[in-house]
């Protein structure tokens, strides 16, 4: 069975989702409402924050301590097809998940596998060439106990899971900004896909933030 899936992220008035400042503490406060047990976090987010990650694979920090029952942490997922995530030692050091899976698919080379295995990285093997997202959240169900999935990614992961109909809810924290063609990036990046026409959404509500920043909530129609 698939868990729920939660699409939440932060944008400007005209849908970008850089080129203005966000609210980062109010944003994370806000996604502890929807009671995540595993993050669904995009391989380009990892890759493109902090700015820099120190080339240092010593374990000797990381703790090997398998997570108690009642750690109300979520669980990182990273989906890592092409295998481009080599910073594993850098996020297991991070206190915001209690456990780590890697999201891979059947040709993954072998020696990928051996890197997440010396990091004590959990391995869900979904799709062939790339990875099967359906596969993979039925995984995270019936092997991890996962019930409520909340993406943190960039627009063509949401894309990805938005055509594929995996995601339940879109929550919109908008910002009071319009950003314009400073930025190309969007919480949908649909440009190049095949795949195209309207994907309906039921309002569920609006909420008013701090300093004029607007939650908007809708259920994806199935």
């Amino acid at each position: 069975m698939k868990p729920k899936v939660i699409l939440y992220t932060a944008a400007s008035l005209d849908g970008r989702t850089k080129g203005f400042s966000v609210d980062m503490g109010l944003f994370y406060s806000l996604a502890q409402q929807w009671g995540e047990n595993a993050s669904l976090v995009g391989c380009d987010t990892l890759l493109n924050a902090p700015d820099e990650i120190p080339e240092d694979d010593d374990k000797s920090e990381v703790s090997t301590v398998a997570p108690s029952a009642d750690d109300p942490r979520p669980i990182l997922v990273v989906p890592d097809s092409r295998v481009r995530l080599k910073s594993w030692h850098y996020w297991l050091k991070q206190p915001y998940w209690k456990d780590f899976i890697s999201v891979c698919a059947k040709e993954t080379p072998p020696e990928h596998i051996e890197y997440l295995a010396h990091n004590d990285i959990k391995i869900i093997e979904a799709g062939t060439n790339h990875v099967d997202f359906q596969q993979a959240l039925e995984v995270l169900n019936d092997a991890f106990g996962i019930t409520v999935v909340r993406v943190d990614s960039g627009g063509t992961l949401n894309r990805v899971l938005l055509r594929a109909g995996l995601v339940d809810e879109l929550h919109l924290l908008i910002h009071p900004a319009l950003v314009g063609e400073t930025s190309q990036q969007t919480f949908f990046n649909d440009l190049n896909s095949e795949e195209s026409g309207v994907i309906p959404l039921r309002f569920i509500e609006s909420r008013l933030e701090a300093q004029g920043i607007l939650l908007l909530s809708y259920a994806v129609s199935k």
